[in-house]
């Protein structure tokens, strides 16, 4: 093996019972083209700094030792990350020991690197890996690629977390077929698209980090970026918004967790829907149709987490209860009941073959130009254009949908309103996407005169919202907790009317606003 690779892999995680099923599905029997699978139990060993600095900058070093067949040390250097695909340049070379000796490397790329990140640093043993890999090389269409599948665990001190996940590494080829044989394999078992790699595990234990919920991170945009790499990035931007709330979701963590990745989804229909010109039907309207859906799914666990942790509190304190099961008691014991229905939901979706699907083609669409499949030539054109060029009449677009509503706002009906406000949370995700582009304190007037007119809107939807669960209660709820719907009706019929006297000024507060793009 050559001392110098660049390593492409597609990670899923995978249920162990479904193992023994994926090893039988029918694409493998193809693409193995007769070559079986083996089995070997792997120990590896993570070096970095006590703070872990290393891996902060991207540089992974590490120690394996391979079955019965000796010792390995390895250094992977982060060479970009493409959403769900990561590339990575890898060093290798055998040792004949398990002791850590950066002096055996003689390629000067590497030597170079260690000489600028790790000289003079005290690097020592941070986690390791003890897993069984089970793997075999397949040949699929005109690709040349190793499926993996690891089953262990992770330690770091006295802790260690389970593993068992998938993956596809690209020998020859383009990595669509990654994807390609992913989905396929999909048919056969659940398979879930993975960010986290193993080291990323290994230093969350070493931290002894919790998982929590995720908030999106800038976008970062650059005027220079062609639209296609703009897009994509809005795309992994949603994918790791989606992703990195799961864990909060499945696991019950947070609530936050749930708004996040509804968040994550949502903001992509509006990506799609901004784009969806500049983009070949098909696939794209397929993803539209899966983000709908999956985000539809984490719906009444949202509203109920809500009324739960916001507006039952605020009755809580304004109309405490006199007795033990007083109407908020009451109110509370039935809305925790339709909770747990709620939360039964949103794991049901997350165990959908949808939402499976829904993460590999986000995968697949934030990793290359998967999009460009059928794409026009004026489609092809749009997209490779600078992404300044197209920002702006997207922006302006978007403005001007808002502002059809806006300007008849004394005559929308509660319908209307609803339409009005995705109409203005179309606008918002759209200066998130692109506001980089353009800077100055135009930038931040327009945006913040716009989450003024956003968080009205948000507070009559949550009154709207309130109205329909709080019908779901009734039936099961006694004289006392009626007494509470009144109350949450009441209060929020008086807020949702000092809100709407408001409306018409942030609307025209906003709409002298100069458009930043403009």
């Amino acid at each position: 093996m050559a001392e110098k690779q660049i390593e492409i892999e597609l990670k899923m995680r995978i249920d162990p019972k479904h193992v023994n099923r994926l090893k039988q599905a029918p694409v493998l029997r193809e693409v193995k083209e007769g070559r079986r699978l083996s089995t070997t139990q792997l120990v590896s060993i993570y070096y970095d700094t006590p703070k872990l600095s290393l891996s902060r900058k991207g540089l992974a070093i590490r120690v394996r030792k391979k079955g019965a067949t000796g010792w390995e040390q390895t250094v992977k250097a982060s060479n970009g990350l493409r959403a769900a695909l990561p590339e990575r340049q890898e060093w290798t070379v055998e040792l004949e020991n398990g002791e850590l000796d950066l002096s055996k490397f003689s390629d000067q790329d590497v030597l170079a690197l260690l000489d600028k990140m790790v000289k003079s640093k005290k690097i020592e043993r941070i986690f390791e890996t003890d897993l069984a890999r089970t793997s075999v090389d397949l040949g699929y269409r005109d690709a040349v690629m190793e499926l993996a599948i690891d089953q262990g665990v992770v330690r770091a001190g006295n802790r260690e977390s389970p593993i068992s996940e998938v993956e596809l590494e690209l020998k020859e080829g383009h990595p669509a077929t990654l994807f390609d044989l992913a989905l396929e394999l999909q048919r056969t078992v659940p398979l879930y698209l993975s960010l986290r790699s193993k080291a990323s595990r290994g230093r969350s234990l070493y931290f002894d980090e919790q998982p929590t919920f995720y908030r999106a991170d800038p976008v970062g945009l650059q005027a220079d970026m062609s639209a296609e790499e703009a897009f994509r990035a809005v795309i992994a931007q949603g994918v790791t918004m989606i992703l990195g709330n799961e864990v909060c979701v499945r696991k019950d963590l947070h609530p936050e967790g749930c708004h996040q990745m509804r968040v994550g989804m949502r903001r992509l229909r509006v990506a799609f829907s901004l784009f969806r010109h500049n983009l070949p039907a098909g696939e794209a309207v397929l993803i539209r149709r899966l983000l709908k859906s999956c985000a539809k799914g984490l719906d009444a666990l949202r509203d109920w987490d809500v009324f739960l942790d916001e507006t039952l509190p605020t009755i809580e304190l304004r109309f405490p209860d006199k007795t033990e099961h007083g109407p908020n008691a009451e109110l509370r014991k039935a809305a925790e009941g339709q909770r747990a229905l709620a939360f039964k939901a949103a794991i049901a979706m997350l165990e959908s073959s949808d939402y499976q699907q829904l993460c590999l083609l986000l995968g697949a669409w934030s990793s290359y130009s998967r999009w460009a499949s059928g794409a026009s030539a004026a489609q092809m054109r749009a997209m490779s254009a600078p992404i300044g060029e197209l920002a702006a009449p997207l922006l302006e677009k978007a403005r001007k949908r808002m502002a059809r509503r806006g300007d008849n706002l004394t005559e929308l009906s509660i319908t209307g309103l609803h339409a009005w406000r995705l109409d203005v949370k179309q606008m918002r995700y759209a200066c998130d996407f692109f506001y980089e582009i353009y800077g100055g304190k135009s930038v931040k007037k327009f945006r913040s005169s716009l989450a003024e007119l956003q968080d009205i809107l948000g507070q009559l939807n949550d009154a709207a919202v309130a109205e329909a669960r709080l019908s779901v209660l009734q039936p099961d709820l006694d004289a006392a907790g009626l007494i509470g719907v009144g109350r949450i009706a009441g209060w929020y019929g008086a807020r949702a009317d000092y809100r709407l006297q408001g409306i018409a000024a942030a609307w025209k507060a906003f709409d002298k606003q100069k458009p930043f793009w403009r």
